[in-house]
């Protein structure tokens, strides 16, 4: 018999993602806000809300600390570097 499938990296991505992105509209802040004040462009922002890609470590904290939101409350991360 098999094991519990794992979550894929992507999975986790896209969890992720949707989890910053809620959280930014519930902030009220627009994508071209948020992008400014983390100092990336849009479409990095944008790619990691539709999780394509992951943030470094150092982003999502920022992240975090823009959104007020507690690190702790994020879903399982996927691997992540800086």
């Amino acid at each position: 018999m098999l094991g519990a499938m794992t979550t894929s990296r992507r999975e986790k991505a896209e969890v992720l993602g949707a989890a910053l992105k809620a959280a930014r509209q519930q902030a009220g802040l627009g994508m071209e806000e948020v992008a400014e004040r983390l100092e990336i462009p849009v479409e990095v922002l944008a790619r990691v809300e539709r999780g394509v890609m992951v943030p470094t470590i150092s982003t999502l904290t920022r992240l975090c600390v823009i959104l007020k939101l507690d690190p702790d409350t994020l879903p399982e991360l996927p691997e992540m570097t800086d």
